[in-house]
């Protein structure tokens, strides 16, 4: 059976997390992703090691399997017009500028749309493509802070950074997603479309379940450690042999332990 994206091709102009997680989460779909790099480093997260993995940083394998590779400067003329043949060839694109940047290089979404109006172009940021953030660069931990799941993570006493860059792999994975629902869309209308979707809208969406207790009581939730405000006993417990983690989300939860 054929892989549900074979035969759609993806320009991958992103790097280190969000971007790169997106267009793997499309490769594993059998897209077909070539990944386009600056000739002056690449990827960001080629420089992210150790620890190495046959010479290559593993942060970058991580989020790069089952892509092509090329390197091209599209800031020249030569290297532009090697991008728009392969936009040419393309029916998605993903990109991960700063807002405005594709725009000033030539290659913005009204531009690319007017000339091949049935490719889906994706944006990720920091902060979106509009308003009042739009142009400060965004990272996991800042993320987090803002959409306030860092108030509601962590000790009472102070908050704690989630373990793992949720606000990177959740705006990869919402990224995904719309772009899956696009080409759905392209087949009944032969447009394209664009999406813009960022690290604070990723994480900010996390919080559901929090902003909802806050419009209905008016007092926001506080941070409790591993325990959980509906449930009990839900969280980590030490023991002799060392830590464990107890979940009873219900009466008849319980009533099994």
């Amino acid at each position: 059976m054929p892989a549900a994206l074979e035969g759609i091709r993806v320009l991958d102009l992103t790097q280190i997390m969000a971007g790169p997680f997106c267009t793997m989460l499309l490769a594993d779909l059998g897209a077909e992703v070539i990944k386009i790099e600056n000739p002056r480093g690449g990827d960001d997260s080629r420089r992210m090691a150790p620890p190495y993995y046959n010479g290559e940083s593993a942060a970058f394998i991580a989020m790069n399997r089952n892509k092509y590779g090329i390197a091209v400067d599209i800031r020249t003329p030569a290297g532009k017009q090697v991008l728009w043949r392969l936009i040419e060839t393309a029916d998605v694109l993903v990109e991960n500028f700063r807002p405005g940047t594709m725009a000033r290089l030539g290659f913005g979404f009204d531009e690319v749309h007017a000339r091949y109006p049935a490719l889906v172009y994706c944006s990720i940021s920091g902060f979106g493509q509009t308003g009042p953030y739009r142009e400060r660069g965004g990272f996991d931990l800042v993320a987090q802070a803002m959409s306030g799941v860092l108030s509601v993570t962590g000790s009472p006493e102070e908050p704690a950074k989630i373990g793992v860059p949720m606000s990177d792999l959740n705006a990869g994975l919402y990224a995904s997603h719309a772009i899956l629902a696009a080409l759905l869309s392209r087949i009944r209308t032969g447009e394209g479309q664009f999406i813009d979707t960022s690290l604070f809208e990723a994480a900010l969406a996390y919080t559901l379940w929090e902003s909802n207790e806050y419009w209905a009581t008016g007092t926001a939730p506080q941070r409790l450690g591993t325990a959980h405000r509906l449930a009990a006993p839900y969280q980590v417990f030490a023991t002799a042999s060392g830590w464990i983690a107890i979940g009873a989300a219900n009466q008849r939860n319980w009533e099994h332990l």
